[in-house]
């Protein structure tokens, strides 16, 4: 088992671990920042925008590889199910980036699947709205089509 992160370090960490750059930093921060960990509102704002770009990416990508309405439906409903955002997140260590209070314990299936929408809320933010800069993340945590 990997050592834990120190707190502070675990937003650059994170773009580390998945070669990400933010003109925004604070974004990250938020994204990865759970409510109540020091006052913070949390990171479901952002997870509200990541669900829908989320879904929306795989609908542009759906019809961009001529793929049929039924077909775009089944994959959104796939990849974008909060058990999936929480497998992939967990397999891909995540949650050894998130900032919570220790207090709270282990990360929850839920906190998991709103952590993994946040940040690609933040990423889709931070690049004014690029699809493109969003579908890099989403390939990354293994979220897209299959090539």
């Amino acid at each position: 088992m990997a050592p834990p992160i120190p707190f502070q370090d675990r937003p650059g960490a994170f773009l580390t671990r998945f070669n990400q750059t933010f003109e925004n930093e604070d974004l990250i921060v938020e994204a990865l920042r759970l409510a109540g960990c020091f006052g913070s509102a949390g990171n479901k704002e952002l997870a509200l925008i990541g669900d829908t770009i989320l879904r929306l990416f795989l609908q542009v990508e759906g019809r961009a590889r001529g793929m049929n309405r039924g077909s775009i439906d089944a994959m959104v409903q796939r990849q974008a199910r909060n058990d999936n955002l929480t497998d992939r997140g967990f397999e891909l260590g995540i949650d050894r980036y998130i900032q919570n209070n220790p207090s709270q314990g282990t990360i929850s299936r839920g906190v998991m699947a709103t952590t993994v929408e946040a940040i690609i809320g933040a990423v889709y933010l931070d690049k004014n709205g690029e699809l493109a800069a969003v579908g890099q993340i989403i390939a990354a945590f293994g979220l897209g089509w299959p090539e």
